[in-house]
């Protein structure tokens, strides 16, 4: 893949995420003034439950994104066609069993939160019906922007997801300061979804209408294939559950009363892990194409450069969340939210920011088709990060789900790097202290902010001061200056110097 196209499928990918980031900040200043705490508490909550029809893609995006890459590569067209056929099939039977559990957990979302105001539960009820309906109805057509990441052609998915996210995320506006119904908030968010699946699916007849995908291209062995490899995805997607899926849950059965504190703390932390996922997923369709190329050698080096690029990335969007937590906060939803979400945004922060240390390995190690060699990673961190969280949280609240995140995230990139990596045959790489050294050497550029944070950051209160913000103007500074030092190598230095250059010379 040429470094023009590389660039090309991190912006678009930057721009979808980027449109989802920009809807997670955007709402709540809104929301938060427009409804009541408890209204807004359940309104996230029904968002992240309806977002559990997306554990039924059981890895099929993933899957025919791979596929896709793979058969290209090859020149095999037949049995791509038959791969997407198939997971489309497979996808609109899974549309109906999410239909089915959505229906039962509306049923009894009153009983499972018995904390919710009694004035909320219907409301609630029937908005979980409309935003998990739609999301399940959308479960197949997802496959048709997958079939563009396989193709490489990340810009489209990324304006039709981008574009209907913000639209979304306005029309919701609009209908809670018109009507402060959850109800009717969850019927334009259901609108939204459809519109998404709907278009990507206009896309496909557009763009990739010579793709054969019909019924006769049904086959035992494509559904034999996505098996065998979304198998492994979907133990590995049940593990994420345990990870991240059930936090709110845990909160709003032991401290109801917290729950729009930390979802608050969430959108944050999911607008971090969106900017850096969309960056990350341009390794999958490059790293097949090496895969099938048989390159071990390749994927190795691959890993270990992406791995350092990826930490870079990971302190350039996680420490101003981190440093400046309380001032977004403030600025972000005033202070009778900030007060009460700064800790839990910092310990989220830094949670995610550990567990995504081990995302390029993982990305490149179901690239080569080796997801069955990592299966057991996000299952030992889910259980161990729900064990922690449910003890922690029934004695401290919602921090103990923060808590509980770190801890699991620990536990899974030792696994990737110290017990997975020796076991995935498709990479190569002879020195395992190189990859550590990849992201020690970024690492070492964190450490101002963290002695600034430490020592210098008054975190009982929220006003902010001119010096404490000009100070973390300098620790801002000065960590580029380390990351340059550290984290970049000669060449790359040397690269990034000619462009300066130039840059500079085309203003003069």
């Amino acid at each position: 893949m040429s470094h023009l196209k590389v660039i090309k499928n991190a912006f678009a990918n930057l721009c979808r995420g980027g449109a989802g980031a920009l809807v997670t900040l955007l709402l709540p200043p809104f929301l938060t003034k427009i409804l009541s705490k408890d209204a807004y508490g359940t309104w996230l909550l029904i968002l992240q439950l309806s977002t559990y029809v997306s554990f039924l893609d059981f890895g099929m995006q993933t899957a025919v994104g791979r596929f896709v890459a793979h058969c290209n590569e090859l020149g095999d067209t037949k049995r791509r066609d038959s791969i997407i056929s198939t997971a489309i099939a497979v996808l609109t039977g899974a549309a109906l069993l999410a239909i089915s559990g959505i229906s039962v957990l509306a049923w009894q979302l009153p009983n499972l939160f018995k904390d919710m105001p009694d004035n909320l539960q219907q409301d609630a009820q029937l908005a979980l019906l409309c935003v998990g309906i739609s999301l399940s109805i959308s479960l197949p057509f997802s496959v048709f922007g997958a079939i563009f990441i396989g193709l490489q052609r990340y810009d489209i998915p990324a304006w039709i997801i981008g574009i209907s996210k913000l639209l979304g995320g306005v029309f919701v506006v609009l209908i809670a300061q018109s009507s402060h119904s959850i109800v009717m908030m969850g019927v334009v968010m259901s609108l939204a979804n459809l519109a998404a699946g709907f278009w990507q699916f206009i896309a496909y007849k557009k763009y990739a209408g010579y793709m054969d995908i019909s019924l006769k291209m049904l086959s035992t062995k494509a559904a034999s294939d996505i098996t065998k490899y979304c198998s492994a995805l979907f133990v590995w997607s049940m593990g994420i559950l345990l990870v991240t899926g059930l936090d709110t849950v845990i909160i709003g059965w032991f401290d109801y009363k917290s729950l729009a504190y930390y979802t608050l703390a969430t959108s944050l932390t999911s607008f971090a892990v969106g900017v850096q996922n969309s960056v990350f997923t341009i390794i999958l369709p490059n790293a097949a194409a090496i895969s099938a190329r048989g390159d071990r050698s390749g994927l190795g080096k691959l890993l270990i450069s992406t791995t350092r690029y990826a930490t870079i990335i990971l302190i350039l969007t996680s420490l101003p969340l981190i440093l400046g937590a309380k001032w977004i906060l403030f600025f972000w939803v005033g202070s009778s939210y900030a007060v009460h979400t700064v800790q839990l945004l910092q310990l989220l922060v830094v949670a995610n920011f550990v567990r995504q240390l081990g995302a390029p390995y993982s990305i490149v190690a179901m690239a080569a088709g080796e997801q069955k060699v990592i299966i057991l990673s996000p299952l030992i961190e889910g259980v161990v990060n729900m064990i922690v969280s449910i003890i922690l949280t029934s004695k401290l609240g919602a921090n103990g789900v923060a808590v509980g995140t770190i801890v699991g995230g620990i536990v899974s990139v030792y696994l990737h790097f110290f017990y997975n990596l020796q076991r995935t045959k498709s990479i190569l790489i002879e020195n395992i202290n190189v990859l550590i050294i990849a992201i020690i050497r970024p690492l070492l550029a964190v450490l101002p902010g963290m002695i600034y944070l430490i020592f210098f950051i008054d975190r009982q209160t929220i006003d902010s001061s001119l010096v404490e913000m000009l100070s973390l103007g300098v620790v801002a500074m000065l960590t580029i200056g380390l990351l340059y030092l550290f984290a970049i190598d000669n060449n790359e230095k040397e690269q990034l110097n000619l462009a300066l250059k130039r840059r500079l010379k085309s203003f003069s």
